[in-house]
This record gives C-alpha cells, structure tokens and sequence, in this order.
C-alpha cells in the first residue's frame, strides 16, 4: 500500500467490516444478502450476489489486514480478497462489440442480458471501487490479478466514455471524471487522462457559473459527488484537477448547508432525489457530516452506526469541510429564506421529464427556471421547488420540525415531517405535474397529471397518451409524521378515525402548527375532496382521484380536469388564520392566499392533463405576465 495514503477511518471501517463478514458466501466468493424489490433494473428478488457490494468488500479486506485484522473465519483476509476480487472481474462483460461492455450486472444470478435495462452507472460505480483499489492496494495483488483488474479499470472507463453522460446527471457526471482520471494515472494513458480532465473543466465551468445543481439538494448524491471530488482531490496527480474539485466541494458544501437545519439533523426540501425523508435511515450525508465534524455531531457510534460494507467507501476517503463553513453546521444561516435557481430546465416535445440543454438541441423548447425555496425559524423548516414530478425519489414539498427532548444527533431521534407524493396502486407515481409557490412557511400548491410519463420511475416505463394502465387507485397525499401526542382537527373538529369529506386540517403539536387546506380538486371533472387516516406515528391525508374495487383502465390522456390545489403552512407556536381561493380558467387555474397585512402570494397551476411542455407553457406565460 502506498503509505502516502491516509489510514482508514476506524468507526466506518468496522461497520463495514461488521457488514461485509456477515454476507460472505464462501462457496461463490461474494456476498450474498435479500436483495429488495426493483421494478426497473432487475427482476431478482429473495437472496442473491450483489456484485458491487462484493467489491466494496474485496477492498474491506485488503483495508483490515493493512490495519492488523488480517485473519477472518480461520484464513488470511488478503487471501480472501485476491478470491472475491477474481469472481468479480469475471463478471464483468468483456465483449467489446457487445453494448454493455466494461459493465457488471446488479447479481450474479442475473446477466447483463436479462435486465431490463442495465444500469450504466455501474461502470462507473464499480470502476470506481476498483480505482480506489489499485490506488491503496495495487501492490500487494499478485502480478496476473492486478493486471486484470487494470484491464477491467480501462473497459469500465469506456464505457463511460462511450455513454458520455450529460452533466446535469451530477453524481454520475462527477463520479466518471473520477474513474477517468484515475484510469489513466494508474494505466499510464494519457487519452483517458485527458478525457477526465475534459469532463472536470466543463463540470467546474458548469457549477463555478451556475453554483448550484441539476440534482439538487440530493442527500444520497450529496455524498457521492463529495466522495467523488474527495477522490480527485486525494488520488490524482494534477494540480489543475485538484484545485477545480477543491472549487466544486466547496460550492457542493455551500448548496448543502443552505438547506442543512442543525435543530432537526435534516435536509429540509425541496430535493431532486432522496431515498429516505428521514436521513437516519439513510445516513451517507449524516456520516460525513459526523466524520468532519464529530465534536458537535458525533451521530453514531461503534454500537449505532448500521453495518454496511459500503461504509468502506468514506474510510478510505480525506472527508473535509472548509474551515470557515464548519460554523454552518451547528447553526443555521442567517437568512431565513433561501430561493435558489437550481437549473434552467428544457421541455420538449413527447419528453416524459424536462431535458438538459444539451439534449433539447434542435427541439421546440420552453425553458422554465427549476426554483426551489427554503425556509427555517427556530426548530422548523419547509421548502418547496416551484415545477417539477412527483416520481418517488423526488421531495418536492418538504418541512420538518423538533419538538422539546429531541437530539438531532441521536440516530433513534423520530423525524418530525410533512411531505406529499402520488401513488398509484400503492406505489410512487412519476406522472403528477407539481406547481407550488412559496412565502416563508406557506406554500400554494397544485398537482394535475402529466402525459406522457413515467410511472414508477421518470422514465423507464413510460406511459404513452392514449394508453390504458389497469388502476385501482389513483392519489395525492400528503403524509404528516411525527405527531406523537398531537391535537389533530379535520374541518375544525377533533379526529377519532378515519374522516372523509375533509377541506381543512389543523395539527398543533407541542412546539409546532401544521395546517393543510384543500381549495379545490377535480377528477375526470368530478369534484374531490380529502380523507384524512390516523396512521401509525401521524396522518396521511388523501385526495383520492381514483378508487376502485376492481383495476379499471385508466387512460391518462382521455381525463378532463384532474387536479388537485389547496395550501400548507408550517411554524413554530401558534399560525395566523388564512384561507385560499381557488379560480378555474381555460385549462389552468388561478390559486390565491388570503391573508391580511402579508403580501400578495398567488400561483398559476394547469388542471388538465398534458405534456410536461404544456404544462411548462402555463407555468412560464403565469411568470411572465
């Protein structure tokens, strides 16, 4: 091991191991856990070989014998790992006339072939734990093994190549200059150094103009980008490459604290893509705020923080803050309100989602500002985007709240929150077209639906117009968790069970007020209202468009008015009585907060279904006028 590199970190290096021990298969030499449901990449479900994870776990091993643990189960660790790193390279496709070569499958139960589709991130995944590998660890692997992990290195990197991904795709963006880069410092190839050098100045171009992110204020991607920059930073030799990631992390630092609320521990909305709404669950951006900042923020410890062999990543990385941010994170900005252009974003044309410049070239285009605003007071905050979906990784309408006794920095702390999605069937859906304007804590909305889109994801399984899906059910809803003993009123009157009918919900907590009113809501041109459910930790609040006993084939691009509008409000201590109203035009609608001595807050929102574009259409001539 190059013993320039840094040791690795401790506490992530034992619950990686504590992960990574538990899963090996000695029989196939990888790990094997429940792989869960995946309705885009993969039909393997039940117990399998996750091919990354094993990976990650090759490099576990080679990191805890360079730091003593070298026996595990009665044999050399580094033996292991020459076995574990062998099975993976011979999963990978090495076919270079095939369309997924320098790619690995998610399983090994699975090839390339049958799913539908490949990931290609997982070149750039995997090309990056291999990277990491040889760079820490390249050697110590016998001469034929590290050859063919330089080989697998270099069809990972092309096929980045070869995808040249659009940069607004951030995390994937960064991570390929990384394994780029990285490619050609460790196989003395100056075309794939350069490559990486020409994808970095275009990304530092990109964000040292706009400073701020396509995939904006992403928790998960949050982390992968800083572990990505952490890695120019700390593995290649270029100084230009250094200085251009050290300026993107400092502004990937600046974009995340904006939104960081110290007296919760979270990320307030709105977000790009999130997989948990509540980051203990999903800790990648927690642990690297503890790992800079331990002393304020020591969230886990060796008996709280999840075994996970992925936490070898952040041990083999120099995680910093700047110095002069590191205040940010035990007190909020000082503003309480951030508004922040995250993207121009384009829609086209038979697009289920809007496009990047680059792919709206030569397409009639409405260019819409992506916006998204954040507010804080005290131990509650809200944020909103002003257009977006409602695919299930998205957040688009997000607050939080602590109550007294709550430890943002213990990891059993419950989160306290309110956020909206759509389902159909149960599951997220892609297809809601979300409108939402925001004054401090209150925030007009309106969601209609989309055609054509995604279901369950943006894209992937997209919904044509005039194509039937089998439905049984069809919704807006708004959940609210967190309420431990709460006073929870539906049209003014306390809630004992399930309610139906509802127009106006009013939560008052110990320390905070959550009030939600629903102005108006139409399906297929039949009036909606709201059924409010006593949950398990809060309420769910439901606009049910559709509700059947039996699926019925629902086609999207056949409804008339099917909308949704009203208002949420979230403070601390007590809220000024408000109300909405709502007016139907031609096609759109015109929502209204009526509040005394506060300014005038209105939004332009469509209510029947169409394209993204036409619905850009609206919300842009509404901005404009």
């Amino acid at each position: 091991m190059n013993q320039d590199i840094l040791t690795a970190d401790p506490l992530a290096l034992d619950a990686a191991r504590r992960g990574g021990d538990a899963e090996y298969d000695a029989e196939r030499d990888l790990l094997a856990n429940s792989s869960p449901p995946n309705p885009i990449h993969t039909r393997v479900t039940g117990r399998a070989h996750p091919i990354r994870d094993s990976l990650a776990y090759a490099l576990l091993l080679w990191e805890l014998d360079a730091a003593g643990d070298t026996e595990v189960d009665g044999e050399p660790r580094a033996a292991r790992a020459a076995r574990v790193l062998d099975a993976v390279l011979a999963l990978q496709d090495a076919d270079e006339d095939s369309d997924t070569y320098g790619l690995w499958a998610y399983y090994a139960e699975e090839p390339l072939s049958q799913m539908s589709p490949p990931d290609w991130n997982w070149a750039d995944f995997l090309g990056e734990f291999l990277c990491l590998l040889l760079f820490r660890h390249g050697e110590r692997l016998e001469p034929a093994l590290r050859e063919r992990a330089g080989t697998a290195v270099r069809r990972a990197a092309a096929s980045i190549i070869r995808r040249d991904v659009d940069l607004d795709y951030t995390n994937i963006a960064v991570k390929g200059a990384f394994v780029t880069l990285a490619a050609g410092q460790l196989l003395d190839d100056e075309d794939l150094e350069e490559y990486g050098r020409t994808r970095l100045r275009r990304l530092h171009a990109l964000l040292t103009r706009s400073r701020s992110f396509a995939e904006f204020n992403s928790p998960s991607y949050w982390a992968v980008v800083m572990q990505a920059f952490t890695g120019i930073r700390q593995y290649i030799h270029d100084d230009d490459a250094v200085a251009q990631a050290g300026d993107i992390e400092r502004i990937a630092w600046e974009h995340f604290l904006a939104r960081w609320h110290p007296a919760t521990g979270q990320l307030t909305g709105p977000m790009a893509r999130c997989y948990s709404t509540d980051l203990r669950r999903k800790p990648s951006a927690l642990l690297i705020v503890q790992r800079v900042a331990g002393d304020t923020w020591p969230i886990f410890d060796a008996d709280t923080r999840p075994a996970d062999v992925h936490s070898v990543h952040d041990a083999v990385l120099d995680l910093r803050i700047p110095d002069d941010l590191r205040p940010l994170l035990d007190r909020p900005a000082a503003e309480p309100t951030v508004r922040e252009v995250f993207t121009d974003t384009h829609y086209i044309p038979g697009q289920v989602a809007g496009v990047s410049a680059a792919a709206a070239e030569g397409h009639e285009t409405v260019i819409l500002p992506t916006v998204g605003t954040s507010w804080h007071e005290g131990a509650a905050t809200l944020g909103s985007v002003n257009f977006g979906d409602t695919w299930l990784q998205r957040r688009p309408l997000l607050g939080y709240w602590a109550e007294p006794g709550d430890d943002p920095a213990d990891p059993d702390t419950v989160a306290r929150f309110v956020s909206v999605e759509v389902l159909r069937d149960g599951h997220g859906f892609a297809g809601g077209s979300f409108r939402a304007e925001q004054d401090g804590s209150d925030v007009l909305w309106s969601i209609a639906l989309a055609t054509p889109s995604g279901d369950a994801h943006i894209h992937l399984d997209a919904i044509q117009p005039g194509e039937a899906v089998a439905t049984s059910s069809l919704l807006v809803r708004f959940s609210v968790r967190g309420l431990d003993d709460a006073e929870v009123r539906a049209d003014g009157t306390p809630l004992d069970g399930e309610r139906r009918g509802v127009r106006r919900v009013d939560v008052r907590t110990r320390t905070a007020t959550v009030e939600w009113i629903l102005a108006d809501a139409l399906f297929d041109g039949a009036e909606r209202t709201a059924r409010v459910t006593p949950v398990d930790g809060g309420i769910d609040i439901d606009v049910a468009w559709l509700e059947a006993g039996t699926p019925q084939e629902l086609v999207v691009s056949a409804l008339s008015e099917t909308f949704a509008t009203g208002m949420l409000r979230l403070r601390n201590g007590e809220l000024a009585p408000a109300d909405v109203t709502a007016e139907r035009g031609d096609g759109s609608l015109r929502l209204r907060r009526v509040l005394p001595d506060r300014e005038a807050l209105a939004l332009t929102a469509p209510t029947r279904p169409g394209s993204r574009l036409d619905h850009a259409r609206i919300v842009a001539a509404s901005l404009s006028a």
